[in-house]
């Protein structure tokens, strides 16, 4: 019986895939989210239903404003949240399409991530979602390299 020598090169682009579609996933709610939550406060869209997520937001930005390194108003906050979602979906995209720039944009969303850490200077239960898409990150670009998973192509 021939052994299916398909399977192995396979698995490896479809878990590239999967991790790419996953990225677009969160990249697409957060910019969602951030996009939606920013149209409320700037007066643009009015729900009832977005009232508590921006005074939590607000009452966060004024908690923490003795420790931040920048001070950012809500608007500024919501809008930074809505780059990072459409930065990570430019890179997702780029990188279901094997374009080198996929993978700089996932990168360049993970520095934005952490430096919300940083600016804020706390740690907080979302480092874990951090920690995730870095992991899926490291994975990805492993994925990447494996020849029989982007045809040869360079990635980088």
């Amino acid at each position: 019986m021939p052994v299916n020598s398909d399977k192995p090169k396979k698995l490896p682009r479809y878990s590239a895939i999967l991790i790419a579609i996953i990225f677009l996933a969160y990249g697409l709610i957060r910019l969602g989210v951030g996009t939606a939550l920013l149209g409320q406060e700037l007066g643009m869209i009015d729900f009832v239903a977005f009232q508590q997520p921006l005074k939590e937001v607000g009452d966060f930005l004024s908690k923490m404003s003795h420790a931040t390194l920048i001070p950012v108003s809500v608007a500024g906050y919501l809008s930074f949240i809505a780059l990072m979602g459409a930065t990570l979906s430019v890179g997702a995209i780029g990188s279901l399409q094997n374009k080198p720039f996929g993978i700089r944009f996932i990168g360049i969303f993970l520095v934005m991530y952490a430096l919300l850490f940083i600016t804020f200077q706390t740690i907080n239960p979302k480092i874990i979602h951090l920690a995730v898409c870095l992991i899926l990150f490291v994975l990805l670009i492993s994925l990447k390299k494996d020849p029989k998973t982007v045809n040869s192509k360079t990635v980088f």
